[in-house]
């Protein structure tokens, strides 16, 4: 389904779960599209709304690649929808614009939830020597970022399906889904939405800091998560002003069913001192 945004820009999202569930907004992953979404297990009395960020799918690429234009983009649709109060719940590369929205939709959020978050580098302090000076010439030498996105995100167009069979062949993802057809809907425009992505989240400021996200979070990571998402739980949730972190210990960068069910049931606000049980 598409929505039409203010300014002409086309938005197009899916809907999955339970039709008169509590609505939650799911941000997929870097690559990914609308058809990204955890197992339809653990979307008991969820109704879930996904939806492609710019340039990915059918929606339109945004002029300017940013976390808070996609908030934006998130409460134009659920207006549309005439829903009024909700939860996001942001995983991977979608998780920076669950916090996102927990900045520009504060008032109308139930619950964010940020899985397998690699938290703001700039402000954690997380990235030093020869690598920080690289990401200093991607953000200001003009025309560098793009540039640089452009051709490391060339893989995408060429074989939507290259590094997800290589993680799935690994074997180090448990609860990794196959997915085929939301990695080749995402590339629909080619690169268009991954090269947007890592303009926001990477080479672009983020546009607010972690202490303007005034609702409650919850961060999850998985354990045997090879990336950043476990080290940098507690550097964001210290900064964040309600937030709580789990730790799957049995997990890698996605979580089973079962910690989804958790997940998305505590971001509507439901069970909120039960996300351990």
């Amino acid at each position: 389904m598409d929505l039409v945004l203010p300014g002409g820009r086309v938005l197009s999202w899916a809907e999955f779960g339970d039709p008169a569930g509590m609505p939650v907004v799911f941000l997929h992953g870097t690559p990914g599209s609308r058809l990204s979404r955890p197992d339809e297990q653990a979307l008991g009395g969820i109704r879930l709304i996904t939806m492609d960020r710019p340039g990915y799918g059918r929606s339109d690429p945004a002029e300017r690649a940013s976390l808070l234009g996609v908030a934006d983009d998130v409460g134009a649709l659920m207006t549309s929808l005439g829903v009024e109060r909700f939860g996001v719940a942001g995983f991977s590369g979608g998780a920076p614009y669950a916090l996102a929205c927990g900045v520009r939709l504060a008032s109308r959020l139930t619950g964010v939830a940020a899985v397998a978050l690699t938290g703001p580098y700039r402000e954690l302090g997380t990235v030093r020597g020869r690598q920080l000076w690289q990401t200093w010439r991607l953000r200001f030498v003009p025309g560098a970022g793009r540039s640089y996105v452009s051709r490391a995100a060339q893989w995408y167009a060429e074989d939507p399906l290259q590094q997800h069979r290589q993680a799935l062949a690994a074997g180090d993802d448990p609860w990794l889904r196959p997915a085929e057809d939301a990695q080749r809907e995402g590339a629909r425009q080619n690169a268009k939405g991954l090269i947007s992505d890592w303009l926001a989240t990477d080479v672009h400021s983020w546009g607010f800091s972690l202490r303007e996200v005034p609702g409650r979070v919850l961060i999850w990571a998985g354990r045997q998560d090879p990336g950043r998402a476990v080290p940098d739980a507690p550097l964001v949730a210290d900064r964040l002003p309600d937030a709580e972190v789990r730790i799957s210990e049995d997990a890698g960068h996605t979580p089973s069913p079962t910690d989804w069910r958790k997940t998305l049931t505590w971001s509507t606000g439901a069970q909120r001192h039960q996300i351990g049980q």
